[in-house]
């Protein structure tokens, strides 16, 4: 099963899970730029463009391979997930 971040701002605000079937191309491979126009219909308001896959680490040759299992509050860089550092007070 895919799951998606919903990342309006480069900041990911769900994690949502999708069924496999909605990804499929008509050669039977998962297409992601298709799980994202499912999920931009799904949700008015949003655009295909703020959702992106995030893995977990299962059969993986990289383990996490967009940087981490992305979590509510991490960042998307436009290549992988990062956590957020947070900001020293002087």
């Amino acid at each position: 099963m895919p799951y998606f971040t919903h990342c309006p701002e480069n900041i990911v605000r769900k994690v949502e899970r999708i069924e496999s079937a909605v990804m499929l191309d008509p050669d039977g491979q998962e297409d992601e730029a298709l799980g994202q126009a499912f999920l931009a219909g799904l949700y008015p308001g949003t655009a295909a463009d703020e959702y992106h896959m995030t893995y977990y680490p299962v059969g993986q040759p990289t383990p996490y391979p967009r940087g981490k299992y992305a979590g509510i509050g991490d960042l998307w860089t436009g290549t992988e997930f990062v956590s957020p550092t947070p900001i020293e007070e002087p």
